[in-house]
């Protein structure tokens, strides 16, 4: 009797460990788990208290559960029942869908009123301490990813998923309720800084939790962008292949999980390229291929609009999502009815107004007029009158050298001599500055870096296109410690480069181009901690002429819509500043400059 009861015990402590460590295993394996959930908003200081599941087979048929069969000793005790549903019964068919996209709207934190977190490391790490020996299974295909630093295997998400510690915006979920809601096609219009890259992962996200299969590919138009969304999108779930540069470096691995994925071996893939790269017959040919449900995201889509661009849209991509702040293309209507066309209308608009206090920071608005000098007054007038002479001409030809000449002339007002010496004044009158970026034009930069270095005495860099990536982080690092008053840029810094710690602006190199304008803007207005506003310095050359009435009427109108371009620009930067009705009133330059065209043309706005 002695022996069967020490046998009965070392059974049950057997059938514990064991039992443990299989459970630990499989945790170590990601084939258990674990995520935490907390009731929020409507919710709050609830219990998260519902008890259901979801069964799934290789064939896709469904089993839900409500309610729970409580086998402890208190159970017996209790008025326990559970209800079970089977998918192929019409009659409850519709519970199982319901119970099933519940569940994968809270798995995939998509609840507003239940925030669900990951299991945390730590509480993971003791989990994992309590394997024994071997696992007592076959290694799944998926594991294997060794982590030292918890002293086992650690795996990557098993789906796609908003992570536990993102929590979306309310206006991000409406954004993604509002495209689902237009069959998974359309354009978001939100402005800089306001997470369009995480809004459209969790769209997908969502998108998958519904397909249950799913192919995602994304371009962006930079290399540097392509590995921002490798980033977040590895947090979400994806394992993206980096498609750019030298085909050997992808090009075998897209074929062969595009194989796999028509197969349905594979429920999802990612892959993440540059625009170049996307309109390439080898890539285009690649995702032809794809027969399984695709979504096709489109950064910064206004570039896909271009003529190279839109040859390339894949038809066979049914889900599709644009991303943008500023779609319409400038002066190129075709590529804007193509893009539109093909990802179809804006779903949800997310303004630079709106967005200020939520995920964009307050800022202060500063115009200064600045002066031409006598030889560029001359260069400007006869620029003009060769401009008037082509302006009735509609063939090739003359719109042709009428665009060169409009260039010059934008060029000429960019790069005013006089700017050099206004920002002079501008930053004696700053005190302690620092995080503040200058936009120049390409001829400018090398004055501006030697005035702010050599004559002021400012620690500062360029930050252009001519510093590789690996510098161009070290030089971001640098700025946003402090190592580095201000950065020294062009267009480089327009699009998808975060300088989120910037306080302060310097505009040299203005642009009438409301995407290039916009995007600079965003560039300064995110948020940073410590960072209660923003401010903008805007040096303004506007046509001087402007302030002859006598001029013929040709000429001026021609220069009117110059002037129209400026102040739009002006009034957009001034409507959202906190001091609105002081940058609208400080130049009395242009309060006459707008009195004139509205007594001679009409108002401007």
């Amino acid at each position: 009797m002695r022996a069967l009861t020490q046998s009965v015990g070392e059974l049950e402590v057997a059938l514990e460990k064991d039992a443990l460590s299989a459970l630990a295993w499989m945790v170590a394996d990601g084939i258990i788990t674990f995520k935490l959930a907390v009731p929020r908003n409507k919710l709050d200081r609830g219990d998260f208290h519902d008890k259901f599941g979801i069964f799934r087979d290789h064939a896709g048929n469904e089993v839900s559960f409500n309610g729970s069969y409580n086998d402890s000793i208190q159970g017996t005790r209790n008025y326990e029942s559970i209800k079970v549903f089977r998918s192929w019964d019409i009659a409850f068919a519709p519970l199982v869908t319901s119970d099933a996209d519940r569940f994968r709207q809270l798995w995939s934190n998509l609840d507003p009123n239940v925030r669900v977190f990951d299991l945390p490391e730590a509480a993971r790490a003791r989990i994992l301490q309590l394997r024994i020996g071997q696992r007592p299974y076959p290694k799944p295909i998926w594991s294997g990813v060794q982590d030292s630093a918890l002293g086992g295997y650690r795996t990557l998400p098993r789906e796609p998923m908003v992570p536990g510690d993102i929590v979306l915006r309310d206006y991000q979920v409406q954004a993604i309720n509002a495209w689902l809601d237009h069959q998974g096609q359309g354009l978001l219009e939100m402005a800089t800084g306001t997470g369009k890259t995480i809004t459209a992962l969790a769209a997908s996200a969502r998108l998958y939790s519904q397909t249950r299969q799913l192919a995602v590919i994304i371009a962006a138009p930079y290399q540097h962008l392509v590995d921002q969304w490798n980033s977040i999108a590895t947090a979400f779930g994806y394992q993206p292949i980096l498609a750019y540069q030298n085909k050997t470096r992808w090009h075998d691995e897209l074929n062969q999980q595009v194989m796999e994925y028509n197969a349905r071996y594979r429920q999802f893939l990612c892959v993440i390229t540059t625009h170049a790269t996307f309109i390439s017959p080898t890539f285009q040919a690649s995702i032809e291929r794809l027969q399984q449900p695709a979504l096709f995201i489109g950064d910064e889509a206004h570039h896909l609009g271009a003529e190279r661009g839109r040859v390339s849209y894949p038809g066979n991509i049914l889900y599709r999502l644009a991303l943008s702040a500023t779609p319409d293309r400038w002066f190129d209507d075709a590529g804007t009815i193509a893009l539109r066309n093909y990802f179809g209308e804006t779903v949800f608009v997310l303004s630079l107004r709106e967005a200020i206090g939520i995920s964009l920071t307050p800022y202060y608005y500063h115009p200064h007029l600045v002066p031409l000098t006598d030889a560029e007054l001359a260069k400007y007038e006869a620029l003009s009158a060769k401009i008037a002479r082509l302006m009735s001409r509609e063939d090739e030809e003359g719109q042709e050298a009428l665009k060169r000449l409009l260039i010059l002339r934008a060029d000429l007002l960019n790069t005013a001599e006089n700017k050099i010496p206004a920002l002079a004044d501008l930053i004696d009158a700053q005190i302690d500055l620092h995080h503040a970026l200058f936009y120049c034009a390409p001829k400018q930069i090398d004055e501006v870096t030697q005035l702010l270095g050599w004559e002021k005495g400012l620690i500062v860099h360029r930050f252009t296109a001519e510093e590789d990536a690996r510098t161009r982080q070290k030089l971001l690092a640098a700025f946003d410690r402090k190592e580095y008053q201000g950065l020294v840029a062009m267009r480089c810094l327009d699009e998808g480069v975060d300088v989120p710690s910037t306080r302060t602006a310097f505009l040299l190199a203005s642009s009438s181009n409301p995407r290039e304008f916009i995007q600079r803007r965003g560039r300064v207005l995110r948020k940073a901690p410590g960072k209660e506003f923003a401010v903008i310095h805007d040096l303004i050359a506007v046509p001087p002429s402007a302030w002859n009435a006598s001029r013929n009427e040709p000429t001026f109108a021609m220069e009117r819509k110059i002037i129209r371009r400026e102040l739009e620009r002006f009034k957009e930067f001034a409507d959202p500043a906190e001091n609105k009705h002081e940058a609208l009133d400080h130049q009395l330059q242009v309060k006459g400059i707008a009195a004139l065209s509205r007594a001679r043309c009409g108002p401007f706005w």
